[in-house]
């Protein structure tokens, strides 16, 4: 589990339900207006995204979509023009079997930058420590513990001193 210090805790932002603001605001005057923004607002509210040093989670409607960084395979974004004039988009991060669509972040591009060199650290840790391997040990193990009981038998006067050189040469 990565360190909860470390995590940025995002929404979509108020620019991605613009249209949906704008009709409750004309709307207000018959009273469905604020209805319909107060849906908005608790659909908005209802997206969490969360973002780690190892992995990116998506939380909507207590469904929870995660993904490890490693196993990111592709990251992109897409903004229809309106989405361009306001500064936000949608970014979208594929791994094998599944994908999450992060909607509505502002500064897509920026982030989009950010995740892909998060990818790449992640990636290079995780090759780096498949590199590292264990050392073969240079005696077989339980060879120490039975040298020990071998001087013991001898130390205890219960072998005698050419018994002992002659097992104590099988283990050089």
């Amino acid at each position: 589990m990565s360190n909860p210090e470390k995590s940025i805790i995002l929404t979509p932002s108020h620019k991605n339900y613009l249209w949906a603001y704008l009709i409750g605001v004309l709307l207000a005057p018959l009273l469905i207006g604020i209805v319909v923004i107060w849906f908005v607002n608790k659909k908005r509210n209802s997206i969490q995204y969360r973002i780690t040093d190892t992995s990116i989670s998506k939380t909507e409607k207590g469904n929870n979509a995660e993904l490890e960084l490693v196993t990111i395979l592709e990251t992109s974004v897409s903004q229809s023009g309106f989405q361009k004039l306001l500064s936000i988009g949608d970014i979208k991060l594929k791994a094998n079997v599944s994908e999450i669509i992060l909607e509505g972040i502002e500064h897509p591009l920026a982030l989009v930058d950010k995740i892909d060199t998060a990818i790449a650290y992640q990636k290079e840790q995780l090759n780096a420590s498949k590199k590292i391997q264990a050392r073969k040990p240079t005696h077989d193990p339980g060879t120490l513990e039975k040298m020990d009981y071998l001087t013991g038998l001898w130390q205890q006067g219960l072998i005698s001193d050419e018994d002992y050189d002659q097992e104590r040469k099988n283990f050089s």
